[in-house]
């Protein structure tokens, strides 16, 4: 079922824009979850700001990157 899902018909074709955006939100939003696993991991004094704006950033970033995955694969 899925793999039907998946298939792409040969009048959709995947938009290269899409792609490498939804690969470089991703990156950049694993990066800045892994930033802060770090920092709060690791870091001496607890900054509410810093922690506030990563996990803003990854998750917009992540969503934005699904989001655009799902489009490419026409879910």
């Amino acid at each position: 079922m899925l793999l039907t899902l998946l298939q792409i018909s040969e009048f959709e074709v995947p938009s290269l824009t899409l792609w490498i955006l939804a690969w470089f939100f991703l990156v950049i939003g694993i990066i800045a979850l892994v930033i802060l696993v770090i920092y709060t991991k690791y870091g001496r004094e607890v900054s509410i700001k810093l922690s506030v704006i990563s996990i803003a950033i990854a998750s917009v970033l992540l969503g934005f990157a699904f989001h655009f995955f799902l489009l490419n694969f026409g879910i």
